[in-house]
Parts: C-alpha cells; structure tokens; sequence
C-alpha cells in the first residue's frame, strides 16, 4: 500500500513539474498574445541603412534610422528615415519579419516592402519598393545594423 501511495505522489510531483515547464516555456509566447511583443522591443533603436537602389545610385546610401514601437499596435513599429527621406514608415512585426503595406508617406512616397530580422536582432535585410509619385518604381535592397 505504501508503494502504490508512493507512486501517485511521484505521479503528481512529475505531472506539475512538467506542467510548469510547459508553462514557463510559453510565456514569450503568452506575452505575445496579450500585448508587448518582444521582438518589438529588441528592436527599437538606432540602426545604420546600407542602402542599395537601382535609381539613386549616391554616395549617401549610407545613413541612420530609427526604430520605435508603435504605440497603436503592439506587434508593430515606426521607422523614421526611412528610404533617406526623413519619413516616418509603419511596419509590423510578425515572427522574425517585418513587414512594411502599401503605403504613402510624406513627400508622396509610395512604399512597400519587407525584412528579415536576424536571429541577434541586430541586423535586418530589406526588399522594398518606392515610387516617389512619378511612377518610376525604384526597387531597393538595404541592410540595417543595429548601433
């Protein structure tokens, strides 16, 4: 009888081990759910763009941006300078991308595009598109690094 009391105790102690394993493990995730995205926060800050685009071609594609969370959502940020053009753009965070709709900021820029955020969140590589209102559409890749 003792053995078999024994075996439940050891039975339940495993089970709500293994329980708050689970539990622990899926709080990234659970904080994800409900607000305050993580990826959001590793990547707010100062980044420096090496731009590549297939109009511009200066010797001013290198430049700053900056990252910021975007207080309207949780799972996006704002970028200011974007494409150099001292325009803040909209993206949103969705696992390791960033994802930057159809949009048109100050000055007349058309934008759109996405990145891929490396695994230290420290780098991201960019596509985009831009058609400054002209109809000629410059396609861009660009590499930021974190500061």
């Amino acid at each position: 009888m003792k053995t078999i009391i024994r075996n439940r105790r050891l039975i339940r102690l495993l089970s709500g081990l293994f329980s708050l394993i689970i539990i622990a493990g899926s709080c990234e995730i659970a904080e994800d759910l409900v607000g305050g995205n993580a990826t959001v926060a590793k990547l707010e800050g100062e980044w420096t763009c090496d731009e590549d685009s297939e109009i511009y071609k200066s010797t001013t594609s290198v430049y700053s941006v900056a990252i910021s969370p975007d207080p309207d959502n949780d799972f996006g940020v704002i970028i200011d300078n974007f494409y150099g053009i001292s325009a803040a753009v909209y993206a949103s965070v969705s696992g390791m991308s960033l994802i930057v709709s159809n949009q048109t900021v100050s000055g007349g820029y058309e934008i759109s595009g996405s990145g891929i955020i490396s695994s230290g969140y420290d780098v991201i590589n960019w596509n985009y598109t831009v058609d400054d209102g002209s109809g000629v559409i410059d396609h861009v890749t660009a590499v930021y690094t974190k500061n």
